[in-house]
Order: C-alpha cells, then structure tokens, then sequence
C-alpha cells in the first residue's frame, strides 16, 4: 500500500502537467509551474525506488561580464601645474572672461616691449648727431616699436576666477620652449646678417649696398628683439649688439653720405617729379645731378584720368603714379613703387592738381621708406 501512494501522486502530477495550451500565450504563463511539477514527479519516483531524493540542478545562467570602471584620478597621467619656475606668469582683470584673457595677454606683451625698447634704445644711442644719423636713429626707433609689437606666440590661459563681478585671468609662457625656439630663430636671424653684409660688401654701386645694409639692419632689430625676449623669460645670451649696431650705422652713414638721387620724368611726370624732390631734400637726400653722377634714378610717370558719376556740380579725377627706381650701375630696375588718389572740384584742371598733391604726400614717404 505503502508503494501504491507515490504511484497514485506522480500519475495525477503527470496527468495534471500534460494539459495542452496555447502555443505561445501559456507556454510562457505556465512554463515555471509545469518545471516544478515534473520536478515533484521525478522525486516521487526516486522515492518508489528507494532512492534518496536529490535536488535538480541548477539552470545554467549566461555569465555577465562586469563593467569596466573608468580609471581613478590615481593612475591618469598628471598634467604640470605652470608654475613661476616653468612659466611666465601674468595677471590680468575684466568685466567678463574674454577680457581679463585680453588684458592679461596684453600685459604680458608690454612686459616684453618694454623691455625690448628700453635694450635697443640704448644700444642705439651709439649714432651721432649729424643730420644722417639722427634721420638713420629716428628709422631705428620706428622699426623697433614695430618688432617689438608683435604677437607673442605659445601664451596659454592658466586659469580664470572670479570674484563678486570682478574676473582674474592667469596667462603664462613656458619659459623652457620659448628659450628652445628663439634660440633657433636667433641662430637663423645672425646667418642671414652675414650674408648681408658679405652682399653689401661686394656690390659695385651704392644703391645695392644700401638695400643689403638696410636689410641687415631689419635682421639686426629683430635679432635684438629676440635677445631680449630671452632675457625677460631669464635665458639670458651673450651679445655683442652694440658693436653690430656701431658697424652697421658707419657703412650705413657712409653710403648715405653724398648719395644723390635723380628724377626722370615720363608721360606728365614732370610737375609731380617737382613735388617729389622737394620731400626727398627735406628728407635729408641730395636730389639732383645727371644720370651719370647719380647713385639712384627714379623714373616717374603719371596718369591722370577722369571719373564718371552722377554728380552734376563736382569733376572728379583719378591720378596715377608709377616709379621705378634704377640702379645706374646695372642700368636694371631694383624696385617699383605705385600709388593712386582721386580728387574732386568745380573744373576737371583742378580735381587733377588736388589729385596729385594727395598723391604725393604719399608716394614720397614710400620712396623715403625705401631707401631707409
């Protein structure tokens, strides 16, 4: 009897587990019941053969793998914080972010131009006082404040704070790359000034040695630029700038010293060549001579000619003026220079004369730029 029970309980299980569904709906709605059920059975028939009853194993589950963690800020790389031993740092203050950045990068710059006009000025101060050399101090200065100004490269924007409406902005340069680059730059620099000078020295007529000279000048001011960039971020260079400086500004003198221009008026160039000369003599040139005598021959041209428009009252007229500036020695052409104006009034005559006084005035600053 004992026997016949678990007979009678696995039948009904097996009976009560058989019933059919739907396909879809209670395969899924009775799947877990059903597992239980032919698991009662299968114990129910290891009883009945006296076997002790054991536990199904377990389903296998897909293992999962776990995500991987970011890295802690322990093993990131760790960036240098710019410190006043690596960088150059300045402080700079505005109404809102962009501007105190501006205004810290603008004083970084001035911390540079001050001190390069302050080492150039005094290397300068060599020249005499004579009417080329103070015209000759005069165009140094000029080109120094232009070398001087120019944009830093490599400054970067350490940090921007703020405090109640006021922004602080930290710009610095490294001082370890900067000194790295300019160096190159320096050594490039003083090549190029030899080559100069070797030009200069064996070019046959004055005008070619004073465009390799003046050359050799530029490269000269953006050298000492350089130096003292170095000196301000304390990578300080030997430098032997004044004696450069006191070579330069004699060959240059003597060169300047009696060198006499002559004008070669062509196609209504004749009044405007007039005008020219005269600047050029206040200018400190000596103008005049024949062609033979002259160190440099400008050949002048100008066109004017009338512009239309739809204003009753008024002529205008476009003045256009071309020159070429020749070497006698050679006898080719070593630069050209142009330049045009408008003027306007009542007759046409006049628009055309106001037309080449503006003209003027600015052409002969071009020339005068040119041989300094």
């Amino acid at each position: 009897m004992k026997r016949l029970i678990p007979l009678t309980v696995m039948a009904l299980l097996i009976i009560s587990g058989c019933v059919v569904s739907s396909p879809q709906k209670n395969q899924t709605t009775h799947s877990r019941p059903k597992a239980a059920q032919q698991e009662r059975a299968r114990q129910a028939f290891d009883e009945l053969d006296g076997r002790p009853s054991t536990a199904a194993p377990a389903t296998a589950t897909m293992s999962v793998p776990a995500p991987i963690a970011p890295p802690s800020s322990a093993t990131r790389p760790s960036v240098p914080t710019p410190s006043e031993e690596t960088h150059l740092m300045v402080n700079g203050y505005g109404q809102s972010r962009p501007e105190a950045i501006r205004r810290a990068k603008a004083e970084l710059s001035n911390t540079f131009q001050s001190r390069i006009e302050s080492d150039i000025s005094s290397i300068t101060r060599v020249t005499t006082d004579s009417a080329h050399g103070s015209a000759l101090t005069k165009s140094v200065r000029s080109k120094i404040r232009v070398a001087s100004s120019v944009d830093l490269e490599g400054v970067e924007v350490v940090e921007v704070t703020k405090k109640g409406r006021e922004y602080m902005a930290v710009v610095a340069i490294h001082r370890a790359r900067s000194a790295e680059k300019w160096r190159r730059s320096l050594a490039k620099i003083t090549t190029r000034i030899r080559v100069e000078e070797d030009a200069a020295q064996a070019s046959p007529g004055k005008l070619t040695t004073l465009k390799h000279l003046n050359n050799a000048m530029a490269l000269f001011i953006e050298r000492e630029t350089l130096i003292s960039r170095l000196r301000v971020i304390g990578a300080p260079v030997e430098n032997k700038g004044a004696d450069t400086f006191e070579s330069l500004v004699a060959r240059l003198q003597a060169v300047k010293t009696n060198f006499r221009i002559a004008f070669e008026a062509r196609a209504n160039g004749q009044g405007l060549t007039q005008i020219l000369a005269q600047d050029l003599t206040k200018a400190g040139f000596f103008v005049g001579g024949s062609k033979n005598t002259s160190d440099a021959i400008l050949r002048v041209s100008l066109t004017l000619a009338p512009i239309k428009n739809n204003n009753p009252h008024f002529k205008f007229v476009r003045a256009v003026a071309d020159v070429s500036i020749i070497d006698p020695t050679s006898g080719k052409i070593v630069g050209h220079l142009n330049e045009s104006q408008r003027g306007a009034h009542l007759s046409r005559d006049e628009a055309g004369v106001k037309a080449v006084k503006k003209l003027s005035g600015t052409l002969s600053k071009k020339i005068v730029a040119y041989f300094n």
